[in-house]
Protein backbone atom coordinates (compact mmCIF):
# COMPACT_ATOMS: atom_id res chain seq x y z
CA UNK A 1 0.00 0.00 0.00
CA UNK A 2 1.14 3.54 -0.73
CA UNK A 3 2.48 5.39 2.30
CA UNK A 4 4.90 8.18 3.15
CA UNK A 5 8.62 7.66 3.37
CA UNK A 6 8.72 8.17 7.13
CA UNK A 7 12.37 9.25 7.10
CA UNK A 8 11.66 12.23 4.84
CA UNK A 9 10.42 15.08 7.06
CA UNK A 10 8.38 17.90 5.51
CA UNK A 11 6.67 21.08 6.68
CA UNK A 12 4.24 22.74 4.26
CA UNK A 13 3.43 26.44 4.71
CA UNK A 14 0.76 28.20 2.67
CA UNK A 15 0.95 32.01 2.43
CA UNK A 16 -2.16 33.89 1.32
CA UNK A 17 -5.33 32.45 -0.16
CA UNK A 18 -3.72 30.64 -3.10
CA UNK A 19 -0.88 29.20 -1.03
CA UNK A 20 -3.24 27.96 1.67
CA UNK A 21 -5.41 26.26 -0.96
CA UNK A 22 -2.40 24.49 -2.49
CA UNK A 23 -1.27 23.25 0.92
CA UNK A 24 -4.80 22.25 1.99
CA UNK A 25 -5.12 20.08 -1.13
CA UNK A 26 -1.67 18.59 -0.46
CA UNK A 27 -2.67 17.84 3.13
CA UNK A 28 -5.88 16.16 1.94
CA UNK A 29 -3.95 13.99 -0.51
CA UNK A 30 -1.30 12.97 2.00
CA UNK A 31 -3.81 12.18 4.74
CA UNK A 32 -5.43 9.63 2.39
CA UNK A 33 -2.27 7.51 2.52
CA UNK A 34 -1.75 4.55 4.79
CA UNK A 35 0.66 4.61 7.69
CA UNK A 36 1.91 7.31 10.04
CA UNK A 37 1.90 11.02 9.13
CA UNK A 38 4.04 12.17 12.05
CA UNK A 39 6.80 13.33 9.71
CA UNK A 40 4.71 15.98 7.93
CA UNK A 41 3.07 19.24 9.06
CA UNK A 42 0.74 21.75 7.38
CA UNK A 43 0.33 25.45 8.22
CA UNK A 44 -1.63 28.31 6.65
CA UNK A 45 -0.77 32.01 7.10
CA UNK A 46 -3.00 34.81 5.87
CA UNK A 47 -3.93 38.43 6.45
CA UNK A 48 -7.59 37.63 5.69
CA UNK A 49 -9.48 35.83 8.44
CA UNK A 50 -12.29 34.98 5.99
CA UNK A 51 -9.94 33.28 3.53
CA UNK A 52 -8.14 31.47 6.34
CA UNK A 53 -11.42 30.15 7.73
CA UNK A 54 -12.34 28.74 4.33
CA UNK A 55 -9.42 26.27 4.11
CA UNK A 56 -9.14 22.95 5.88
CA UNK A 57 -5.73 22.98 7.57
CA UNK A 58 -4.69 21.69 11.00
CA UNK A 59 -2.69 24.84 11.84
CA UNK A 60 -3.61 28.42 10.93
CA UNK A 61 -1.96 31.75 11.70
CA UNK A 62 -3.84 34.99 11.17
CA UNK A 63 -1.67 38.08 10.75
CA UNK A 64 -3.19 40.46 13.27
CA UNK A 65 -4.24 44.05 12.59
CA UNK A 66 -4.92 43.24 8.95
CA UNK A 67 -8.20 42.33 7.25
CA UNK A 68 -6.70 41.23 3.97
CA UNK A 69 -4.22 42.84 1.60
CA UNK A 70 -6.47 43.61 -1.40
CA UNK A 71 -3.53 42.92 -3.69
CA UNK A 72 -1.31 45.46 -1.89
CA UNK A 73 2.12 43.96 -1.16
CA UNK A 74 3.19 46.94 0.96
CA UNK A 75 0.22 46.45 3.28
CA UNK A 76 1.20 42.81 3.79
CA UNK A 77 4.82 43.66 4.53
CA UNK A 78 3.72 46.25 7.11
CA UNK A 79 1.43 43.68 8.76
CA UNK A 80 4.19 41.07 8.78
CA UNK A 81 6.70 43.52 10.23
CA UNK A 82 4.30 44.47 13.01
CA UNK A 83 3.64 40.87 14.03
CA UNK A 84 6.77 38.97 13.04
CA UNK A 85 7.83 37.91 16.55
CA UNK A 86 4.43 36.38 17.35
CA UNK A 87 4.16 34.75 13.92
CA UNK A 88 7.60 33.13 14.13
CA UNK A 89 7.01 31.96 17.70
CA UNK A 90 3.79 30.20 16.70
CA UNK A 91 5.12 28.98 13.36
CA UNK A 92 8.09 27.25 14.97
CA UNK A 93 5.75 25.17 17.12
CA UNK A 94 4.34 23.66 13.90
CA UNK A 95 7.62 23.13 12.02
CA UNK A 96 8.99 19.60 12.26
CA UNK A 97 12.61 19.67 13.39
CA UNK A 98 15.00 18.79 10.58
CA UNK A 99 12.28 18.99 7.93
CA UNK A 100 12.38 20.43 4.44
CA UNK A 101 10.10 23.47 4.33
CA UNK A 102 7.80 23.97 1.33
CA UNK A 103 6.26 27.46 0.99
CA UNK A 104 3.34 27.86 -1.44
CA UNK A 105 2.00 31.23 -2.58
CA UNK A 106 0.53 33.18 -5.46
CA UNK A 107 3.06 35.39 -7.19
CA UNK A 108 0.29 37.87 -8.00
CA UNK A 109 -1.58 38.18 -4.71
CA UNK A 110 -1.02 40.80 -2.05
CA UNK A 111 -0.31 38.55 0.94
CA UNK A 112 1.58 35.52 -0.35
CA UNK A 113 3.78 37.32 -2.88
CA UNK A 114 5.00 39.77 -0.23
CA UNK A 115 5.34 37.45 2.76
CA UNK A 116 6.68 34.25 1.22
CA UNK A 117 10.10 35.59 0.07
CA UNK A 118 10.66 37.14 3.52
CA UNK A 119 9.69 33.95 5.37
CA UNK A 120 11.85 31.91 3.00
CA UNK A 121 14.86 34.10 3.80
CA UNK A 122 14.21 33.86 7.56
CA UNK A 123 13.81 30.06 7.39
CA UNK A 124 17.09 29.80 5.48
CA UNK A 125 18.81 31.89 8.14
CA UNK A 126 17.49 29.31 10.61
CA UNK A 127 19.31 26.71 8.44
CA UNK A 128 16.25 24.94 7.04
CA UNK A 129 16.17 23.73 3.46
CA UNK A 130 13.46 25.81 1.79
CA UNK A 131 11.59 24.85 -1.39
CA UNK A 132 9.16 27.29 -3.00
CA UNK A 133 5.84 26.59 -4.74
CA UNK A 134 5.08 29.93 -6.46
CA UNK A 135 2.04 30.17 -8.74
CA UNK A 136 2.18 32.38 -11.84
CA UNK A 137 -1.01 34.26 -12.75
CA UNK A 138 -2.83 33.50 -16.00
CA UNK A 139 -2.57 36.01 -18.84
CA UNK A 140 -6.25 36.82 -18.29
CA UNK A 141 -5.71 38.04 -14.72
CA UNK A 142 -5.63 41.73 -13.82
CA UNK A 143 -2.79 44.11 -14.56
CA UNK A 144 -2.07 44.60 -10.86
CA UNK A 145 -1.82 40.86 -10.23
CA UNK A 146 0.56 40.43 -13.17
CA UNK A 147 2.68 43.35 -12.02
CA UNK A 148 2.88 41.85 -8.52
CA UNK A 149 4.09 38.62 -10.14
CA UNK A 150 6.76 40.50 -12.06
CA UNK A 151 8.11 42.05 -8.86
CA UNK A 152 7.86 38.76 -6.96
CA UNK A 153 9.84 36.88 -9.59
CA UNK A 154 12.70 39.35 -9.20
CA UNK A 155 12.74 38.65 -5.45
CA UNK A 156 12.68 34.88 -6.04
CA UNK A 157 15.54 35.23 -8.51
CA UNK A 158 17.65 37.03 -5.90
CA UNK A 159 16.89 34.33 -3.33
CA UNK A 160 17.45 31.44 -5.74
CA UNK A 161 21.10 30.64 -4.84
CA UNK A 162 20.20 29.86 -1.21
CA UNK A 163 16.95 27.99 -1.91
CA UNK A 164 16.13 24.41 -2.77
CA UNK A 165 13.73 23.41 -5.54
CA UNK A 166 11.39 26.03 -7.00
CA UNK A 167 8.26 24.28 -8.27
CA UNK A 168 6.84 27.16 -10.32
CA UNK A 169 3.24 26.43 -11.29
CA UNK A 170 1.43 28.28 -14.08
CA UNK A 171 -2.24 29.21 -14.04
CA UNK A 172 -2.16 29.40 -17.85
CA UNK A 173 -2.20 25.58 -17.84
CA UNK A 174 -5.74 24.84 -16.73
CA UNK A 175 -8.28 25.45 -13.96
CA UNK A 176 -6.67 26.63 -10.70
CA UNK A 177 -8.25 23.92 -8.56
CA UNK A 178 -7.13 21.28 -11.03
CA UNK A 179 -3.57 22.62 -10.83
CA UNK A 180 -3.74 22.32 -7.03
CA UNK A 181 -4.95 18.73 -7.26
CA UNK A 182 -2.29 17.71 -9.77
CA UNK A 183 0.54 19.29 -7.79
CA UNK A 184 -0.70 17.67 -4.57
CA UNK A 185 -0.61 14.30 -6.34
CA UNK A 186 2.91 14.91 -7.65
CA UNK A 187 4.51 16.09 -4.41
CA UNK A 188 2.81 13.22 -2.55
CA UNK A 189 4.39 10.83 -5.06
CA UNK A 190 7.84 12.26 -4.24
CA UNK A 191 7.27 11.95 -0.50
CA UNK A 192 6.14 8.34 -1.03
CA UNK A 193 9.25 7.08 -2.82
CA UNK A 194 10.26 3.85 -1.04
CA UNK A 195 12.62 1.75 -3.17
CA UNK A 196 13.42 -1.80 -2.06
CA UNK A 197 15.61 -3.26 -4.79
CA UNK A 198 19.00 -4.88 -5.18
CA UNK A 199 19.18 -3.15 -8.57
CA UNK A 200 19.43 0.27 -6.95
CA UNK A 201 17.46 2.63 -4.73
CA UNK A 202 16.76 6.33 -4.50
CA UNK A 203 17.68 6.63 -0.86
CA UNK A 204 16.85 9.46 1.54
CA UNK A 205 20.01 11.42 0.76
CA UNK A 206 19.30 11.27 -2.97
CA UNK A 207 15.67 12.38 -2.62
CA UNK A 208 16.81 15.25 -0.40
CA UNK A 209 19.53 16.12 -2.92
CA UNK A 210 16.88 16.54 -5.63
CA UNK A 211 14.83 18.82 -3.35
CA UNK A 212 17.85 20.81 -2.13
CA UNK A 213 19.06 21.64 -5.64
CA UNK A 214 18.52 25.37 -6.35
CA UNK A 215 16.42 26.75 -9.22
CA UNK A 216 13.41 25.50 -11.16
CA UNK A 217 12.24 21.88 -10.71
CA UNK A 218 9.57 19.68 -12.30
CA UNK A 219 7.92 16.42 -11.19
CA UNK A 220 6.31 13.73 -13.33
CA UNK A 221 4.48 10.73 -11.88
CA UNK A 222 2.76 7.85 -13.65
CA UNK A 223 1.47 4.41 -12.80
CA UNK A 224 3.66 1.42 -13.59
CA UNK A 225 1.91 0.63 -16.88
CA UNK A 226 2.45 4.16 -18.27
CA UNK A 227 6.04 4.57 -17.13
CA UNK A 228 7.53 4.55 -20.61
CA UNK A 229 10.10 7.00 -21.94
CA UNK A 230 7.69 8.33 -24.54
CA UNK A 231 4.82 8.85 -22.13
CA UNK A 232 6.95 10.72 -19.59
CA UNK A 233 8.47 12.95 -22.27
CA UNK A 234 4.98 13.62 -23.65
CA UNK A 235 3.83 14.84 -20.22
CA UNK A 236 6.84 17.13 -19.93
CA UNK A 237 6.21 18.68 -23.34
CA UNK A 238 2.44 19.17 -23.07
CA UNK A 239 1.22 22.74 -23.36
CA UNK A 240 -1.08 22.21 -20.36
CA UNK A 241 1.70 20.96 -18.08
CA UNK A 242 1.00 22.61 -14.71
CA UNK A 243 4.61 23.82 -14.39
CA UNK A 244 5.95 26.86 -16.21
CA UNK A 245 7.37 25.89 -19.58
CA UNK A 246 11.01 24.78 -19.56
CA UNK A 247 13.48 27.26 -21.02
CA UNK A 248 15.87 24.70 -22.53
CA UNK A 249 17.38 21.27 -21.83
CA UNK A 250 19.46 22.40 -18.86
CA UNK A 251 19.09 19.92 -15.98
CA UNK A 252 21.37 19.49 -12.96
CA UNK A 253 19.91 16.43 -11.23
CA UNK A 254 17.64 13.73 -12.65
CA UNK A 255 16.00 11.40 -10.15
CA UNK A 256 14.01 8.39 -11.35
CA UNK A 257 12.09 6.02 -9.09
CA UNK A 258 10.37 3.10 -10.82
CA UNK A 259 7.69 0.75 -9.61
CA UNK A 260 9.26 -2.18 -11.46
CA UNK A 261 12.62 -3.95 -11.40
CA UNK A 262 15.54 -2.91 -13.60
CA UNK A 263 14.82 -5.92 -15.83
CA UNK A 264 11.21 -4.79 -16.40
CA UNK A 265 12.01 -1.07 -16.73
CA UNK A 266 10.29 0.75 -19.61
CA UNK A 267 12.53 3.82 -19.35
CA UNK A 268 15.34 4.02 -21.86
CA UNK A 269 17.73 6.36 -20.04
CA UNK A 270 19.78 7.11 -23.18
CA UNK A 271 16.68 8.16 -25.13
CA UNK A 272 15.38 10.03 -22.11
CA UNK A 273 18.59 12.09 -21.95
CA UNK A 274 18.25 12.95 -25.64
CA UNK A 275 14.73 14.24 -25.06
CA UNK A 276 15.07 16.12 -21.78
CA UNK A 277 18.81 16.85 -21.46
CA UNK A 278 21.80 15.21 -19.79
CA UNK A 279 22.15 15.79 -16.07
CA UNK A 280 25.60 15.69 -14.42
CA UNK A 281 24.01 13.78 -11.55
CA UNK A 282 21.50 10.95 -11.93
CA UNK A 283 19.75 8.79 -9.33
CA UNK A 284 17.78 5.67 -10.24
CA UNK A 285 15.76 3.43 -7.95
CA UNK A 286 13.54 0.41 -8.58
CA UNK A 287 10.67 -1.53 -7.02
CA UNK A 288 9.14 1.46 -5.23
CA UNK A 289 6.49 0.33 -2.75
CA UNK A 290 4.31 3.24 -3.88
CA UNK A 291 3.62 1.46 -7.18
CA UNK A 292 4.42 4.65 -9.12
CA UNK A 293 7.09 5.87 -11.48
CA UNK A 294 8.36 9.27 -10.34
CA UNK A 295 10.77 11.55 -12.18
CA UNK A 296 12.26 14.66 -10.57
CA UNK A 297 14.17 17.11 -12.77
CA UNK A 298 16.04 19.61 -10.60
CA UNK A 299 18.28 22.58 -11.28
CA UNK A 300 16.55 23.61 -14.50
CA UNK A 301 16.90 27.03 -16.08
CA UNK A 302 14.31 29.41 -14.65
CA UNK A 303 11.38 30.08 -17.04
CA UNK A 304 12.67 33.48 -18.14
CA UNK A 305 10.76 33.56 -21.43
CA UNK A 306 7.46 33.17 -19.58
CA UNK A 307 8.43 35.99 -17.19
CA UNK A 308 9.61 38.23 -20.03
CA UNK A 309 6.26 37.78 -21.79
CA UNK A 310 4.43 38.64 -18.57
CA UNK A 311 6.60 41.72 -17.97
CA UNK A 312 6.10 42.94 -21.54
CA UNK A 313 2.32 42.67 -21.19
CA UNK A 314 2.45 44.66 -17.94
CA UNK A 315 4.60 47.41 -19.43
CA UNK A 316 2.44 47.63 -22.55
CA UNK A 317 -0.80 48.04 -20.58
CA UNK A 318 0.65 50.13 -17.75
CA UNK A 319 1.12 53.31 -19.77
CA UNK A 320 -2.55 53.73 -20.59
CA UNK A 321 -3.52 52.92 -16.98
CA UNK A 322 -1.00 55.43 -15.64
CA UNK A 323 -2.38 58.13 -17.91
CA UNK A 324 -5.91 57.43 -16.67
CA UNK A 325 -4.82 57.53 -13.04
CA UNK A 326 -2.86 60.72 -13.65
CA UNK A 327 -5.93 62.45 -15.01
CA UNK A 328 -8.02 61.21 -12.10
CA UNK A 329 -5.60 62.23 -9.35
CA UNK A 330 -4.87 65.61 -10.88
CA UNK A 331 -8.56 66.46 -10.81
CA UNK A 332 -8.90 65.40 -7.18
CA UNK A 333 -5.63 66.50 -5.61
CA UNK A 334 -3.51 68.27 -8.15
CA UNK A 335 -0.88 65.51 -8.00
CA UNK A 336 -0.24 62.46 -10.08
CA UNK A 337 0.56 58.97 -8.88
CA UNK A 338 1.24 55.57 -10.34
CA UNK A 339 0.18 52.21 -9.07
CA UNK A 340 3.44 50.87 -10.44
CA UNK A 341 5.65 53.22 -8.45
CA UNK A 342 5.30 51.07 -5.33
CA UNK A 343 8.47 49.11 -4.74
CA UNK A 344 9.26 46.84 -1.81
CA UNK A 345 11.24 48.81 0.76
CA UNK A 346 12.78 45.70 2.18
CA UNK A 347 15.95 44.39 0.57
CA UNK A 348 15.46 40.71 -0.22
CA UNK A 349 18.94 40.38 -1.66
CA UNK A 350 21.03 37.64 -0.05
CA UNK A 351 23.42 39.11 2.46
CA UNK A 352 26.84 38.00 3.56
CA UNK A 353 26.91 40.43 6.45
CA UNK A 354 24.94 43.26 8.02
CA UNK A 355 21.32 42.89 8.99
CA UNK A 356 19.51 39.57 8.73
CA UNK A 357 16.13 39.34 7.00
CA UNK A 358 14.42 39.34 10.40
CA UNK A 359 16.33 42.41 11.55
CA UNK A 360 15.46 44.26 8.35
CA UNK A 361 11.81 43.40 8.79
CA UNK A 362 11.84 44.78 12.33
CA UNK A 363 13.62 47.90 11.11
CA UNK A 364 10.75 48.45 8.69
CA UNK A 365 8.34 48.36 11.63
CA UNK A 366 10.37 50.91 13.58
CA UNK A 367 10.61 53.28 10.61
CA UNK A 368 6.83 53.44 10.21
Amino acid sequence: MKKLNTRLKSTFIGCGQCGCQVIAETARKIMELDGTKDNVSFVGINTSMEDLSAVNLPHKIHVKDCNGAAGNRERSLDALAGNIDEILEELQTYIIKGSIIFIAFSMGGGTGSAMAPILARIMREMEYTVCLIPVLPADSESLKIRDNARQTFNEIEELKPVLGSIFMLDNNATDKLQINRIFATLITAVLSINNKSQDGNMDLAEIESCLQCPSFSIIVATNAANGTTGHIVDILERENNIFAKREDKTVTIMGISEAVSAKDSKIDVVEFRKAIGTAPTEYHGYLSESGENVVILSGLMMPYSRIDTLAESVEKEAESVQNSLKALTEVRSGTSSSIFSVKPKLDHKPTNGGLSALEKLKARRISK
